[in-house]
This record gives structure tokens, sequence and C-alpha cells, in this order.
């Protein structure tokens, strides 16, 4: 399984995180999931993609999302959805046994995966785009609630 998150270059002044002299440490939960870091994300599995069709997808969001899902698919208490702001398009998940069903209100497609697959993707999804933006933008990495989720996928921001 693949997820991937290709920046927007094109949204203008849409994603705060360009906000000359604001520092990303103490942006909340909330604001990183609704207007920072937008672009389009790409989930795929043996040829087939179920990613949403449009851009400017808030990269935190996803991740949030994504964490849940991951909860979810361990059989914890938490949804089984990738929802999106701004409309009402969802990626539905759906335990059977040892696999994940992954289908899109917006295409008639679905996936299926192993749960362990699906945790994998979406732990390594997490780890490598928190990586990257924490990268470039390097008071992000002492946000509370970046910290938070980093620290869920095993990734020391020490080291970025």
């Amino acid at each position: 399984m693949q997820i991937t998150f290709t920046p927007s270059e094109d949204y203008g002044p849409h994603g705060r995180e360009r906000v000359d002299g604001k520092s990303l440490a103490a942006v909340s939960k909330a604001d990183l999931r609704w207007y920072y870091f937008l672009g389009t994300v790409e989930i795929s599995h043996s040829g087939v993609e179920v990613g949403p069709p449009w851009g400017w997808v808030p990269l935190f969001d996803v991740m949030y999302n994504m964490q849940q899902v991951m909860i979810f698919a361990r059989g914890g208490d938490a949804r089984g959805r990738i929802d999106f702001t701004e409309n009402d398009e969802v990626i539905e998940f759906s335990l059977e046994g040892d696999l994940l069903r992954v289908t899109p209100t917006y295409f008639d497609a679905e996936l299926v995966v192993t749960v362990d697959d699906f945790i994998l993707a979406g732990s390594n999804f997490i780890r490598s785009e928190l990586s990257r933006i924490t990268s470039e933008y390097r008071t992000l990495a002492e946000n509370t609630h970046v910290r938070k989720l980093a620290q869920e996928v095993s990734l020391d921001l020490s080291r970025i």
C-alpha cells in the first residue's frame, strides 16, 4: 500500500504556513487540521487509487484521520473513516478479519489490504511527512500537537 502527499504550490495565501513571522510552535491542532500544508493525497494498492481527486487537502487532517483509522484497524475505539474538510466525501474502512476494505464515496473503486500493511503504510506516511515538514519549518517541531503525533508513530523530532 502506498500513501503519498504532494504539497500544492499554487494555493496562494490559503496555506497559513507561508505567513511571514508566524511561529508554528503555537498553532492549535484545529488550525493545523484546517489551514496549514495543503496538497494532494494519493492512496493506492495494486494499481487501484482511492485518494481524493481534488487538491488542497490539509496534510495534518489526513495524518490525524489516518492515525484514528490505524487505531480502528487494531480493534481500538476509533473511527474507521477519513473525512475531508469542506465537503461530505469520505473514505470508509471496514474490518474483515485481518483485512481492511477501503472504499471512497467519490469513486467507484475499493481496495483490500491486510491490517498490518495498512498500519505500516500509515505509520510510514506520517513519519515521512512529519520529517519533511519539520525539516523545512523548524518551529513546527516545537509544537505540542506535532510532537505528540510524532511520538505516536515513534518519530524522534529532535533528530531532524
